[in-house]
């Protein structure tokens, strides 16, 4: 039986950027939806909660809005930027599902449902209930999301990594107070509302949100890279899968790599499931201990054994504010060395 703490083993490791998963951008724009909403197809509005009644559109997509770009394509959804024909300015995210994938739909709606008045979740504008499909029209996040800062500058500066790491714990929080787990934080799902350094972040993508209830909760779900153990090995998944997610994100965000990249998914799959966790020098040389003393407590192998959401945001690097000065890297020895973390200043203008 493999012990709690991560330990060495030797494995086939790579240095993986955190890009690497980025969404396919498709080359073409789909500039309509013409189906219209079906009577007797509205199996996403029957199941939906009647507060979100006023949200569902009674004419045609193409009718209310115009597509100008395809921003992503997923395994189970597309998402496209579009504006409203009546010539305003105000920009929207339109995420289309197929009806094949009705569930995610659905747990899309739930959270909703939860999270519409929180600051750290996207809104919900409209939804059409098509045939064929579902589409969620969401608010629109002017500069991208996390992944695309990480493609633009590597990794963030730690100031700016702990300002982004406790928006999205305030939201996960709201999630697990309400016995939900996310299943899939990541970069990619993780959206900048303005310009750095006082961004806002928001939490996205709830296709594979599940409500914890008295059954186990077993999922194989995910990008490679962020699985915990307990997903890899088809075990039961609490709030401590997603706390193992968070832990795999700071790392990413402060690196710009991610810790468990292997030659091949399943060397990454191995990595995680033995816990095979490292600090290189190169990439942590001017990360605090605090930070890597928080990663520590949350990439452990036992769920019951990481830190809670709670105790996370409690934890002395989440503490930080503008008026104190990161210390104790492990860089200790070479003060005077010049090199400087990468700033985050050429996001989107």
């Amino acid at each position: 039986m493999l012990d709690d703490v991560c330990r060495s083993k030797p494995c086939i490791r790579t240095r993986n950027p955190a890009y690497r998963y980025r969404c396919h951008n498709s080359s073409s724009i789909e500039s309509s939806f013409t189906l219209t909403p079906s009577s007797t197809d509205g199996m996403i509005q029957s199941a939906a909660p009647n507060e979100f009644s006023h949200l569902y559109a009674t004419a045609p997509f193409d009718s209310i809005y115009n597509i100008t770009e395809d921003l992503c394509r997923g395994r189970f959804s597309s998402v496209k930027k579009c504006v409203k024909n009546d010539s305003s300015d105000q920009i929207y995210a339109a995420k289309v599902i197929k009806k094949r994938n009705v569930q995610h739909a659905l747990n899309e709606l739930r959270i909703f449902q939860l999270s519409h008045k929180h600051p750290n979740f996207v809104t919900l504008y409209q939804v059409f209930d098509l045939p064929t499909e579902a589409i969620f029209v969401l608010e629109y996040a002017k500069q991208g999301d996390l992944q695309l800062a990480l493609e633009l500058e590597g990794c963030l500066e730690e100031t700016q990594a702990i300002h982004v790491a406790k928006q999205v714990l305030d939201a996960v929080a709201f999630l697990h107070e309400n016995n939900v787990v996310h299943l899939d934080i990541k970069p990619q799902n993780i959206l900048l509302m303005e310009k750095w350094p006082s961004t806002q972040v928001k939490l996205c993508d709830f296709g594979l949100s599940r409500v914890l209830t008295s059954q186990c909760l077993l999922e194989i779900s995910g990008t490679t890279d962020f699985l915990a153990p307990e997903v890899v090995n088809y075990e039961p998944l609490t709030c401590a899968t997603d706390m193992w997610n968070i832990g795999v994100l700071i790392y990413v965000i402060v690196t710009g790599h991610t810790p468990f990249g292997g030659a091949t998914k399943l060397d990454t799959q191995s990595n995680i499931t033995h816990c095979i966790l490292d600090f290189p020098k190169d990439l942590f040389e001017k990360i605090s201990k605090n930070c890597i003393d928080l990663i520590e407590k949350l990439i452990v192998r036992i769920p019951k054994h990481r830190f809670t959401v709670y105790e996370t945001l409690k934890h002395p690097w989440l503490c930080f504010n503008e008026d104190m000065t990161l210390t104790n890297s492990l860089d200790d020895d070479n003060e005077d060395d010049d090199d400087q973390r990468p700033l985050l200043t050429n996001l989107l203008k």
